[in-house]
């Protein structure tokens, strides 16, 4: 007579069946639950930005609107011709390097810049941005804040004169 079939032996990660396949017992399945965690993480990343860049983006609109926008970027002018980038442009840096990169990214928006604009700002900004807090952590490590703000003005400063000058 035939021995019948003893049940699949039980493992940490569910139950060994055929071929050596784990299957899950109680039956959920990791996808979902992987998929919740990620939308949730995604939200609060996308609260936290919005946090940031709407206040920026506020700005630079009501800035633009008073006529304001224009009175900076005219003086801003001749120094943003350095960097291919419109005097208006000061104002994204400028608060790129206070608030932070993303907020910076935001006051650049209304501006309407194009490809090779985007990359300068961009790659200045990635270079030198949010000096205040990042000040604090450079200060803390050991480091001269001062000596490092001015590596990292300086480098953003001639990557944008390299860039305009490249690209």
């Amino acid at each position: 007579m035939a021995r019948p079939a003893s049940p699949p032996a039980a493992t940490s990660q569910g139950v060994k069946g055929e071929g050596g396949v784990h299957h899950r017992q109680g039956g959920t399945h990791p996808f979902p639950l992987a998929v919740g965690r990620g939308l949730r993480s995604t939200f609060r990343v996308l609260a936290d930005l919005a946090r940031t860049m709407i206040p920026a983006m506020i700005v630079v609109m009501i800035l633009d609107r008073s006529g304001w926008l224009a009175r900076i970027a005219g003086l801003a002018a001749p120094a943003m011709a350095w960097f291919g980038l419109p005097g208006g442009s000061a104002l994204a840096l400028l608060i790129g390097n206070t608030v932070g990169l993303y907020s910076g990214v935001a006051a650049a928006i209304p501006l309407g810049l194009d490809y090779k604009q985007w990359t300068i700002l961009g790659t200045m900004l990635a270079i030198s941005h949010a000096h205040p807090v990042e000040a604090s952590i450079i200060a803390r490590a050991g480091a001269n804040p001062w000596t490092v703000l001015a590596a990292r003005l300086t480098a953003s400063a001639a990557a944008g004169v390299l860039l305009n000058l490249v690209l």
